[in-house]
């Protein structure tokens, strides 16, 4: 299908959002840290052949501009909700990834009546001192080495996976995520009233234990595991979203 990637002038910054496919229900894409709206591109063509597929660059990553900091999780769930916004959608599902997951969590429960259904990969509601520690000297490394910077505190020093953004501002969303250990979401989940599909890898670093602490938590879940991938269950894995999201999803996201 037919691709639509333009600049959307959000409030605070400007973003690259790319539409395809048609009618309901609406997926709406949050990416992972440091990845951008690239790393949905296997996933795309069996969604946007079940709806209409918008996926977006968030603040600092990738094409996207990088206002001034600091940021919160609400500032992050705000930009999901401009960007439907933009494109005058009433009500979407969130599929969010690792962080994406968490903004796609944040928006739910700021946002209720805009959010019909959530799809969260890999994801968290909550961190311990040791990965809020980690988050940390992510952000820290950004600040002061850049690009390079971020690449050696999340890859390894000798990794040649390419990040592209603005470093400062990936480091200010980085910052949301140690936030977690000290303001997790997992008590306010409760407060969710769309139902969830929460989908994550065998040998996902988080572990399997985070999803289902999100699950617990919330009030209308299904987890699917999928066996022999790792954290991007969605670059490895696409059919096995889609299938979950057949068992799951009838109807959801159709309404208004």
């Amino acid at each position: 299908m037919i691709t639509d990637t333009r600049t959307v002038e959000l409030e605070h910054h400007t973003t690259r959002v790319a539409v395809s496919g048609a009618g309901r229900p609406v997926f709406l894409c949050l990416h992972g840290l440091v990845d951008d709206l690239g790393i949905w591109d296997r996933l795309v063509p069996g969604l946007e052949s079940r709806g209409t597929v918008v996926r977006y660059d968030q603040r600092g990553h990738g094409h996207a501009g990088a206002p001034p900091g600091p940021y919160s999780r609400d500032d992050l769930a705000a930009d999901a909700i401009a960007v439907l916004d933009h494109f005058d959608v009433d009500r979407a599902i969130l599929v969010g990834h690792s962080m994406g997951g968490i903004v796609a969590m944040a928006a739910a429960l700021n946002y209720a009546d805009r959010v019909a259904g959530l799809i969260l990969i890999g994801t968290t509601a909550q961190a311990n001192a040791k990965s809020a520690d980690w988050y940390t000297k992510i952000a820290a490394a950004g600040i002061s080495d850049g690009i390079e910077g971020l690449t050696r505190a999340i890859y390894g020093s000798d990794s040649d996976r390419p990040i592209k953004g603005d470093a400062v501002g990936i480091s200010e969303v980085t910052r949301t995520l140690e936030q977690l250990h000290s303001d997790p979401l997992t008590p306010h989940l409760g407060d969710v009233k769309c139902p969830a599909l929460l989908v994550v890898g065998e040998h996902d670093p988080l572990g399997a234990k985070a999803t289902e602490i999100c699950a617990a938590a919330l009030d209308d879940a299904t987890v699917e595991f999928v066996d022999d991938v790792g954290h991007w269950v969605h670059v490895q894995a696409p059919d096995h979203i889609l299938s979950a999201f057949d068992n799951w999803g009838p109807g959801v996201g159709q309404d208004r």
